[in-house]
């Protein structure tokens, strides 16, 4: 699924879930708008986008809409909001879906509910392929989910791995979606996928990947994790984040140094 390469600008988050295992930790928000180190980790996912290029973004809410919209609209007027009405019967593919009639090319995937370094979005930037789905190492976060293939290609993607596939790495959260595969997408999800359903991008993706070539891109040392529930919080905290910070003071001496 290969055509001449267009440049990425548009960046689609998913940010209409519940976040009900995070419940104790964030209270009556969205787990977007969860604080680490005194800022919310959809802003840090924000900043990091427009930082690298991107000048359109759609978030697609859900569970408690207007305090993303109250948070949000005076920083970030850019941002267009789309709202999935069935946020609570529904998967991340749903959400997707109800994105199209904002997106034309190809863009930027990424989950509201992820601390990571700049080099997730970088790598999958500067990769010349029109769609990779980014992938890690292993995490140890006790919430994998494991993308499965061979020679760059995804064959199948679930949180358990399967005996008969090769497992290549961890699925992060943030892939670059290339137009034909979103309609693809739209298509499958439509019509074959009955509606409501708990049905996610990441299940799309690995049922497409019976009969298209999707690629994936392998950061084996990534830095980055999911907050699903107090665990992963206490680790991004604890673990993530202070490695993201030294990971940015070292790239910023590595600059200055070439500069000088």
């Amino acid at each position: 699924m290969k055509d001449t390469q267009k440049e990425i600008r548009t960046a689609v988050i998913l940010a209409a879930g519940m976040g009900q295992r995070l419940r104790q930790v964030i209270d009556d928000r969205p787990k977007g708008l969860l604080l680490i180190d005194g800022k919310e980790i959809i802003r840090r996912s924000l900043d990091s986008l427009l930082e690298n290029g991107i000048t359109e973004i759609v978030m697609v809410l859900g569970y408690l809409r207007e305090k993303y919209i109250q948070a949000l609209k005076t920083d970030y007027p850019q941002i267009k909001y789309v709202q999935n009405a069935d946020y609570a019967e529904t998967g991340s593919m749903h959400s997707l879906f109800l994105a199209r009639e904002q997106v034309r090319d190809g863009f930027l995937l990424l989950e509201s509910d992820l601390l990571y370094e700049d080099r997730c979005l970088s790598a999958l930037l500067t990769d010349p392929g029109d769609e990779a789905v980014l992938i890690s190492g292993a995490t140890h976060s006790g919430d994998e989910v494991f993308v499965h293939g061979e020679s760059g290609l995804i064959q199948y993607i679930a949180k358990k791995k399967n005996p008969d596939l090769v497992s290549q790495g961890e699925l992060v959260g943030i892939s670059k979606i290339s137009a034909d595969l979103y309609s693809q997408m739209q298509e499958y999800y439509s019509q074959v996928i009955r509606f409501p359903s708990n049905y996610h991008y990441e299940d799309c993706l690995s049922d497409l990947a019976t009969r298209l070539p999707i690629h994936y891109l392998k950061v084996e040392d990534a830095i980055w994790t999911e907050i699903d529930d107090p665990s992963h919080y206490r680790r991004a905290v604890e673990l993530i984040y202070p490695r993201i910070c030294e990971k940015r003071k070292l790239v910023g001496q590595a600059g200055k140094r070439q500069i000088s």
